[in-house]
């Protein structure tokens, strides 16, 4: 079997800076465990690129729709090229916010209340309606979304109605479907889950603290701007969240890894969403969980590349 490998970032997404960082991580990894590895920054030369490499696998560090969405996993499928992380049906599925949440109240996995519709729905019956009565359902406030986009990107938190209209025409920027989800107060979570979704480990439980209202894109990727350590829960809470998080990740077919995020409040763990290419940044939760878990961030690369390894 070959032992070149190619590590497809950067693309086209919001999140491009972000992948392109990731990328160059995972690749430094890779070429530590001995593979001929090549950086691609993906672009409509992808293919042929591909096709020309012909590697032993494609690691998949891209974020956002275009690598996250299912399309490149699609393509490399149709290519017959092994890659790394869940496939495109899985990865199409986790990207959907809206369609994940549906799965998880089907399987029984706590997510929080929300409304869902699209930007033509919003255009041609809700711009003129007033949203005092969905907003008076969550006295918390609402978390206003766009269903398909990672790294807290087109995200605020709203309370009354006074400035809910806004934030949906903001996150309608960012794609066709938005999100109002109920405000969880509590910690944040992150946890990332590795190996096949009948049989998967979980890695140490983070908790990412920072002073903003929500977990922004800055507080993502800039350094100090938020704090990324060990969630330091009792045992029977930490097995409770552990728990879920392997469900969520199970129910929803995903494989080698991918971080739930998860808010926890006095009720327990609500699973928000799931990240099937998490970052790989060095302010990330994915690598702050390798590391807490002795596996180090080379042990997390050659633990992602088992299953396409053989």
């Amino acid at each position: 079997m070959s032992s070149s490998v190619i590590v497809a970032c950067g693309g086209r997404s919001l999140e491009r800076t972000i992948s392109l960082q990731s990328g160059r991580r995972a690749a430094q990894a890779l070429q530590q465990l001995g593979y001929e590895t090549t950086v691609l920054d993906v672009d409509e030369s992808f293919i042929p690129e591909v096709q020309q490499a012909d590697p032993a696998f494609v690691f998949l560090a891209l974020h956002g729709a275009g690598g996250e969405g299912g399309t490149a996993q699609d393509i490399l499928g149709i290519l017959d090229i092994p890659y790394t992380g869940s496939d495109a049906v899985s990865s199409a599925l986790c990207l959907d916010k809206h369609l994940f949440k549906a799965l998880c109240v089907l399987r029984g996995i706590p997510t929080p209340a929300w409304h869902a519709f699209t930007q033509q729905a919003f255009t041609e019956y809700g711009a003129g309606v007033a949203l005092g009565p969905i907003a008076a359902q969550f006295p918390d406030g609402l978390v206003v979304k766009p269903a398909s986009e990672g790294s807290s990107l087109g995200i605020s938190i709203v309370r009354g109605e006074e400035h809910l209209r806004g934030a949906i025409v903001a996150a309608l920027s960012y794609g066709d479907r938005v999100l109002l989800e109920e405000y969880i107060p509590g910690r944040e979570l992150a946890v990332t889950v590795v190996g096949p979704a009948t049989d998967p480990r979980v890695l140490p439980v983070i908790e990412i603290v920072y002073d903003d209202p929500l977990y922004s894109f800055a507080a993502h990727y800039e350094i100090g701007s938020a704090q990324v350590r060990a969630a330091d829960l009792p045992p029977d809470l930490d097995a409770t969240v552990r728990d879920v998080a392997a469900r969520a990740y199970a129910a929803a077919g995903c494989r080698d890894y991918a971080r739930v995020d998860i808010r926890l409040d006095d009720r327990g763990p609500w699973v928000l969403e799931i990240n099937t290419a998490p970052g790989l940044t060095e302010t990330g939760p994915t690598p702050a969980a390798a590391d807490i878990a002795d596996l180090s961030f080379t042990g997390l690369i050659e633990t992602i590349c088992r299953r396409v390894r053989g």
